[in-house]
């Protein structure tokens, strides 16, 4: 996985619906750090929470 690649879809996605760290951390039951922290590249989200991004932002987990 590309950590890169999935750091940079999460923030243009979020971004892309007028979502704060904090909104989407709370619609997949995260914080807003762990939001950050995906977004910079540091960290992935786990399988689960990969599914629910892509459910949230309606696209398949593959595209992330």
């Amino acid at each position: 996985m590309n950590t890169q690649k999935v750091a940079g879809q999460i923030t243009e996605l979020r971004k892309n619906k007028g979502l704060t760290q904090s909104e989407l951390g709370e619609r997949v039951g995260v914080s807003f750090q762990a939001v950050s922290k995906w977004e910079r590249g540091e960290s992935v989200p786990d399988v689960m929470t990969l599914m629910q991004i892509a459910d949230l932002f309606e696209i398949s987990v593959n595209d992330l």
